[in-house]
């Protein structure tokens, strides 16, 4: 109901009732009039000043994709997620209704920026707290600005902060998500991995449980992929052999992470004094980046080459991605006792609860 109070993945179920008997920019306002009393107003303000002006912006993809305003190749990206949107709903049984059946221009690169943040001295993220969502470990703005005053802010107060620009977000399942023209920047793999994604948050959505979300996400888009893949050329297909080596290299990166968020949680949780702990952290990240080309010659693509010349490590970071990956093996092993399955494996979490997740996933 709270539209942008999190990034590309809360959503929760899209057989809302509300959602089915009002216009959606009148159900905007209902949604701001009930919840002024709930959180910060100017946040609100701006949160839902930021999706109105979205949703009055929207054109069908098809008046679109008759037009001469954007290139051929994003035309093909077009069509490529209405095919994906198509396979979603088919193949998947993911609930789609009439998401990505509109096209947004947001005139910049991403539409909106997250802030994370996290203590200097503990893997624990600082969370916010949100109707109909519960707690989350970001705050998503429309304006940049904006979060980079949210992230000075916790930095002033002792906190590691990330502030990352995000290209696409969902809606909680109580709009009809657009195509945003920020989506369009993606390699046609990344964006047949996001629209899965998403959708994936409008058909299971756990409350208060965002790792579990976003890691189910990202597991079930990956194998998302493979199957679309398979079905539009074959599974001896170059694009299909490259996607599994992109995986190839998603797994091995996962594991070098992992092994970083080994070591700082032992640091952590050992005796040392605070001052000794952030001392020894910085030898741990820098020890990290340093070591991480002797990765490369075991990955079978470049996806990852560049992921510690883009960012500073610190906790907040080091969150950010896990919370995306988070025990993939659970959904691994989820997976093989449903038959192999999406459609069979995406219904049976459709029917856990909060009380059901397991505590690796609590945020």
């Amino acid at each position: 109901m709270l539209l942008h109070l999190v990034e590309l993945s809360s959503t929760a179920p899209s057989s809302t009732p509300l959602r089915r008997l009002l216009p959606q920019w009148c159900l905007l306002c209902v949604s701001l009039g009930l919840c002024l009393g709930l959180l910060n107003g100017c946040f609100l303000w701006h949160v839902s000043v930021g999706q109105l002006k979205l949703l009055s912006r929207r054109q069908p993809v098809e008046e679109v994709l008759s037009q001469a305003t954007l290139s051929e190749q994003e035309r093909n990206k077009l069509r490529l997620i209405m095919r994906v949107r198509l396979f979603a709903m088919e193949q998947l049984g993911l609930h789609v209704d009439d998401s990505y059946t509109t096209f947004v221009d947001v005139g910049g690169p991403y539409v909106t920026y997250n802030v994370s943040a996290a203590p200097k001295d503990a893997l624990r993220p600082y969370v916010w707290w949100f109707p109909i969502v519960g707690r989350v470990p970001y705050k998503g703005y429309f304006n940049k600005d904006a979060a980079l005053r949210q992230a000075r802010k916790l930095e002033a107060r002792g906190y590691d902060i990330y502030v990352r620009g995000v290209r696409a977000y969902s809606t909680l399942g109580y709009f009809d998500d657009p195509i945003l023209s920020s989506m369009l920047a993606y390699p046609d793999f990344a964006l047949i991995n996001t629209i899965i994604h998403e959708l994936v948050h409008r058909t299971v959505w756990v409350k208060g449980s965002v790792s579990f979300n976003e890691s189910l996400a990202s597991f079930v888009a990956a194998k998302g992929v493979l199957a679309y893949l398979s079905a539009q050329h074959g599974a001896d297909a170059p694009t299909f052999r490259f996607y599994q080596d992109l995986q190839a290299d998603a797994k091995l990166f996962q594991a070098y992470m992992d092994g970083i968020v080994q070591r700082l949680e032992t640091l952590y949780q050992g005796p040392l004094s605070r001052a000794e702990k952030l001392r020894q952290r910085e030898q741990i990240f820098a020890a990290a980046a340093s070591d991480y080309p002797s990765v490369f010659p075991r990955m079978k693509t470049k996806r990852y080459q560049r992921y510690f010349e883009r960012r500073t490590l610190n906790n907040a970071v080091l969150l950010s991605f896990r919370r995306y990956n988070r025990d993939m093996s659970f959904f691994e092993r989820a997976f093989a006792a449903h038959g192999g399955d999406i459609r069979r494996l995406i219904d049976f979490f459709k029917t856990l609860r909060p009380e059901d997740i397991p505590e690796t996933f609590r945020t």
